[in-house]
């Protein structure tokens, strides 16, 4: 057996050689050393974007589960009585969301869209969903962009100073409303009436 070995066969750690009193004790650490200072700010800056990124996730679902709300109030329409009534509550509920969509804009006033982009792009997604499908009905044709970004502009003022918000960077349409546009159509033909939906210009 090594000398290096206990009775029980297992090597013996080195500092166990050493009595417990006598075994060498780390400096303490210089909380305001400019090192420690630097990794404090980046703890703090870190902690912040973090809770940033949990309340735009809340945002986003909040949006995401008001738009779907909307929209499967807009496939009532074709067996609703008061066709109407039924596009103006779906245009309050999309002025809800825009108002969420406005609390996200404002904490992504000073950041990069583009950090948080994963955080977001459900619940914009499904809001345009949303907005695309009541505009088809009221026209019975596509909304463009520039419709679409105008909505989401908004405007606040600050000690008397007006200040415009947006969100329109790395907003895109996407193409993922025509399963619900099918859906409507498909409904919409079983209709005896083919000319009961509202159409304005």
């Amino acid at each position: 057996m090594s000398s290096k070995e206990g009775s029980g066969g297992f090597r013996k750690r080195k500092h166990d050689n050493f009595p417990h009193n006598q075994r060498r004790e780390g400096k303490d650490v210089n909380s305001s050393s400019p090192v420690m200072l630097a990794f404090k700010s980046f703890q703090q800056e870190l902690d912040a974007r973090h809770d940033k990124y949990e309340r735009l996730v809340k945002l986003s679902r909040d949006i995401t589960v008001e738009s779907k709300r909307t929209i499967f109030l807009l496939h009532r329409i074709t067996s609703a009585p008061d066709m109407e009534e039924i596009l103006t509550e779906s245009e309050v509920k999309l002025d809800g969301v825009r108002q969420k969509i406005l609390q996200v804009a404002q904490e992504l006033s000073v950041e990069d869209m583009h950090q948080f982009h994963r955080a977001i792009t459900t619940g914009l997604q499904e809001y345009v969903e949303a907005v695309s499908f009541q505009h088809f009905i009221k026209t019975r044709s596509l909304i463009s962009m520039d419709e679409i970004n105008k909505q989401l502009i908004f405007s606040t003022e600050d000690n008397g100073k007006e200040n415009k918000t947006t969100i329109l960077e790395g907003l895109i349409l996407v193409d993922q409303w025509g399963s619900c546009i099918q859906r409507f159509c498909r409904t919409w033909s079983e209709c005896e009436d083919k000319n009961q939906l509202p159409v304005t210009s």
